[in-house]
């Protein structure tokens, strides 16, 4: 494309200057940026999962999407925004070659085969494609680690043990389903939780203290000189990421051996200290726009959430939304808000106040308060799964619409700030 008062001839100006011509969508994806495909499957597969209650409630379909739903949400839906987000990140902070167009695809049809697995109720070969899915994440990146150039920020310990947890947690329920009677209670029990939790709460921990900084234009203790050998320092952080991340795990441990409320009262007393110390978001006060405030309720919304599960455990099924939604769903959408702004040449956005934003976040919480307090209302709980689910389809579409085109577009040499 030719700048005004030039013309194009053979590839450059008749100033002189190279003209750089606007990438396709796919030789996007292709140049080592799988976000661009992963987080609208990963949208679509959310709005599935969700819509399942909805046709459930108005009775288009006969089985309970319980456990469907569930499983379809974090290994399709967060699966796909997961992956995205390392699969862009991952290689830029190893110095390692980028992730390609074909193990972009590649990774995206095998999320969704195993979304539509659990979708159909195939709940066991769910879980296992789920799991081959993300081992065959950790050994793409394993073999490029071989070869890295730099050292990841300290704080990714936490993404490892999150990515572990998957592993975990969805090998333990294939070896349930596949055996029962030869697995103790207690392995299903902690496989939920590595599955349900573990997988998102580190890497959101890890992922956090590395990110969230910067959507507070503060400054990141993540930050380190590139060095393929630890840089001084780096231990030590690193070492307080993965205590924290053991005391998460104890969480699950007491969870499992029948002390729900003191497994809720660690976790929630493990993210205050570790977000008040990794990202002291108090400094920033108020600023910082749509997007920061985005974080902050996503952000003050998990552990609260532990809060009131340690107070009321008996209400586990409702108050886990909290987290679930206003907590991992809201702060998946605001981060990958930014992902898609920064890599589009809208940067200049990112502490403006953007309406599709607020919508989206608006949207998110009333599915949230719909949720929750539907468990209190026994006559009309199911018509109110429906509600909140709608209301959190309306966000997503909000966003879809306003925010996620920009996958398409490329961040030319011109729209980049400065």
């Amino acid at each position: 494309m030719s700048t005004p008062g030039t013309t194009q001839v053979d590839g450059r100006s008749r100033a002189g200057r190279p003209v750089h011509a606007a990438k396709g969508y796919w030789q996007l994806v292709a140049d080592g940026e799988p976000y661009r495909l992963l987080f609208p499957v990963g949208a679509a597969i959310g709005v599935a999962g969700v819509m399942m209650w909805p046709l459930y409630s108005w009775n288009v379909t006969s089985a309970y999407p319980g456990i469907p739903h569930a499983r379809v949400m974090i290994e399709g839906f967060l699966g796909c925004f997961v992956t995205g987000f390392l699969g862009t990140a991952l290689p830029g902070l190893l110095g390692v070659p980028r992730v390609t167009g074909s193990e972009a695809a590649g990774l995206a049809a095998a999320l969704v085969w195993t979304a539509w697995l659990q979708y159909s109720g195939q709940t066991q070969w769910g879980d296992l494609a789920f799991f081959v899915t993300i081992l065959a994440f950790v050994l793409l990146f394993g073999v490029r680690a071989i070869f890295r150039r730099d050292t990841p920020p300290p704080a990714f310990v936490l993404v490892g043990m999150g990515v572990l947890s998957a592993l975990a947690g969805s090998f333990g329920l294939v070896v349930t389903q596949t055996a029962p009677g030869l697995v103790p209670a207690w392995v299903p029990a902690l496989a939920r939780l590595l599955l349900y939790q573990g997988f998102v709460l580190l890497p959101i921990m890890g992922i956090g203290a590395f990110l969230l900084p910067r959507f507070l234009g503060l400054p990141s203790r993540q930050d380190f000189p590139e060095s393929v050998a630890l840089p001084e320092g780096w231990l030590s952080r690193a070492a307080f990421a993965g205590v924290c991340g053991l005391a998460v795990l104890a969480g699950f441990a007491l969870e499992v051996a029948g002390f729900s409320r003191w497994g809720y009262a660690l976790r929630a007393a493990v993210l205050l200290i570790y977000f008040f110390l990794e990202v002291p978001a108090l400094r920033a006060g108020f600023a910082g726009g749509s997007l920061a405030i985005g974080v902050r309720i996503a952000l003050a919304s998990i552990p609260a959430g532990f809060i009131l599960l340690a107070v009321m455990p008996e209400r586990a099924f409702a108050l886990l939304h909290v987290v679930f939604i206003t907590g991992f769903s809201l702060l998946t959408f605001t981060v990958a808000s930014r992902v898609v702004l920064g890599h589009s040449g809208q940067s200049g956005k990112f502490q403006a106040a953007l309406w599709p934003v607020v919508v989206m976040s608006a949207f998110i919480m009333m599915a949230m308060l719909t949720r929750v307090t539907a468990d209190w209302m026994p006559g009309a709980q199911l018509s109110h799964y429906a509600y909140a689910a709608v209301a959190w389809i309306a966000g997503v579409l909000v966003w879809a619409v306003r925010i996620l085109p920009g996958v398409g577009r490329s961040e030319t040499p011109a729209s980049r700030p400065g």
